[in-house]
């Protein structure tokens, strides 16, 4: 029997083997922001990947974002469209039921959690719009603002940049277009006219709900905490 021969036959027996797999095991889903993606399953040679960025320090989501989601512009689309899909892939490649490790601020205490991912609150959003008009709580004026995408995730990485690219977000502050002038305003607002701002960038209270309560099995103490997006996110828990 020859090479090619041997490669045929081994073909058909995997064949054989995953027959019964369905055929086409890729599902749409309509995400918070009210688009629609294409989603499947993580493959055994994409979660080594994983495990490879991980510890290399990296984030695998853009992999995945990239081998696992279609029919969306995924830089357009939404941070909170993001998370939601992450959660939704975590469920269809290994299951709802996602278990994590966590060490209660009380005692001290660990326990192994387990969420169902079916039972988390979706808020969807009235509105698909990619901007949106604001008036501000202090200083009474009206603001329209460009919500956060994934393509902006680097320039708001951490609080600091937040706030250091914020004039970015601006598209108008009462009818002035003009970045210096927006800068300017920036530079003098209270902080609370700058959160009213950032959490209607960042569409707080949308999206895929990630904090959950936590009582501790050993001394009742309950806290909260949001779920951990972590190295063992991406694998059967």
């Amino acid at each position: 029997m020859g090479v090619k021969d041997e490669k045929l036959d081994i073909d058909a027996i995997v064949g054989d083997i995953l027959s019964d797999l369905p055929t086409n095991s890729e599902v749409i889903i309509d995400l918070p922001s009210g688009q629609t993606a294409k989603i499947r399953p993580i493959t055994f040679e994409e979660e080594k990947q994983i495990v490879t960025l991980t510890k290399k320090g990296q984030d695998p989501s853009v992999l995945l974002m990239d081998k696992c989601v279609s029919d969306v512009n995924l830089d357009d689309i939404l941070l909170v469209d993001k998370v939601y899909i992450l959660f939704k892939l975590r469920e269809l490649s290994f299951g709802s039921v996602y278990k994590f490790l966590t060490t209660c601020p009380a005692c001290s205490e660990q326990q192994t959690i387990s969420i169902d991912i079916n039972d988390m609150p979706v808020d969807r959003m009235e509105s698909p719009e990619k901007e949106a008009v604001i008036t501000l709580p202090m200083c009474k004026r009206e603001v329209t603002v460009r919500r956060a995408s994934v393509s902006d995730e680097r320039s708001i990485q951490d609080t600091a940049a937040m706030l250091d690219n914020l004039w970015r977000f601006i598209v108008n502050f009462d009818e002035h277009e003009d970045p210096m002038v927006i800068q300017a305003v920036l530079s003098k607002l209270p902080a609370g006219d700058i959160n009213t701002m950032i959490s209607e960038i960042m569409c707080e209270g949308y999206g895929i709900s990630t904090e959950v309560v936590v009582e501790c099995g050993a001394c009742n103490h309950r806290s909260k905490m949001e779920l951990p997006l972590d190295k063992n996110f991406f694998s059967v828990s």
